[in-house]
């Protein structure tokens, strides 16, 4: 800054107001501001980012903290945080937990260390986690993404897992189906027990008993081991629901060809699968964006504690039977 200001005649104070975008606030004339402009290019000046930083006490990163980056829930999710967190001026870090609280730990040192200004995270704990309540306390800038924890005021946005099922459930008996199977993740998940939630309400609303259902890891392996065990329950199911991405695809595996699938979660090119699947689509990148708008409002104003829920919809594949 020395230099240019010393090649245009100015201050380096004046230089620095103009490469900070402040110019009109000082009054510095659009002039001298592109001739400073001008210079700084000629001469390859780059900001310190560094330095800002340390001045504004401000990393201008974030930080979203996943479970599974090999779902491409996570992948959709995680282009519509980045390019909000971009709108803002920061610059998003992607961290895979692989669903363990240690890993989860590091994340949240990072922003206690202040090496990310705040944390959109998909809890790996299904109980009010200590290291989570405590950073919680201390007012660090938190947001929870697809999954929220019982008795912690974090703020969060989801989609409505109960509405979901409401969708396929009707759908699904709309087309003349009455024995409908249910496969779904481990309950102590806020999201999983809110599709078991909703898959009992919508069947009881059409006067129907829960058909056969059971629970997996939310793997393709062990989906299909169990999708196999429900297909072989009498009286058969004729169709299934299955309640996420990874569900979905073990069930197609082990799913007879008469019975129909219903995915939670779109899947990728499923129009040209060979068996069509009509799936429960969440707004993946709206999900990720508003994640960040909350954060960013929780890093101005601390403890806001905003709850957003987003509706599903229903897309069709192959008229279903």
């Amino acid at each position: 800054m020395k230099d240019i200001a010393h090649r245009v005649g100015v201050s380096q104070a004046t230089v620095s107001h103009v490469l900070r975008g402040r110019g009109g606030e000082f009054r510095i004339s659009a002039a001298t501001a592109g001739r400073i402009h001008d210079v700084a290019r000629q001469l390859g000046y780059r900001p310190s980012a560094l330095a800002r930083n340390f001045k504004n006490h401000k990393s201008y990163s974030l930080c979203l903290a996943v479970g599974d980056l090999t779902n491409p829930f996570w992948a959709g999710l995680a282009m519509g945080a980045q390019a909000e967190a971009e709108r803002h001026g920061y610059t998003l870090v992607v961290s895979h937990t692989g669903e363990t609280e240690e890993k989860e730990r590091l994340v949240v040192d990072m922003l206690c260390e202040r090496r990310v200004d705040g944390v959109i995270l998909s809890p790996s704990q299904h109980h009010k986690a200590r290291h989570l309540a405590e950073m919680r306390a201390e007012r660090l800038p938190i947001v929870f993404v697809d999954r929220t924890i019982d008795g912690l005021d974090v703020p969060s946005v989801i989609t409505d897992s109960v509405a979901g099922m409401r969708l396929a459930v009707d759908h699904l008996v709309s087309r003349g189906h009455r024995r409908i199977a249910y496969l779904g993740g481990p309950t102590e998940t806020s999201t999983f027990r809110d599709r078991l939630k909703g898959y009992r309400q919508a069947m009881a609303s059409h006067r129907l008993r829960p058909g056969p259902y059971a629970i997996a890891l939310s793997e393709p392996e062990a989906a299909q081991e169990a999708a196999a065990k429900l297909f072989g329950r009498k009286p058969a199911a004729t169709a299934v629901i299955a309640a996420n991405f990874w569900l979905t695809v073990g069930t197609l595996r082990a799913a007879p060809d008469d019975v129909v699938v219903v995915g939670f979660d779109d899947v990728f090119l499923a129009d040209l699968l060979r068996r069509p699947v009509t799936t429960v689509v969440q707004p993946v990148e709206d999900l990720g964006r508003h994640a960040v708008r909350l954060l960013v409002e929780d890093i101005a104003k601390p403890g806001s504690g905003r709850q957003l829920v987003l509706p599903p919809r229903l897309v069709v594949r192959g008229g279903t039977r």
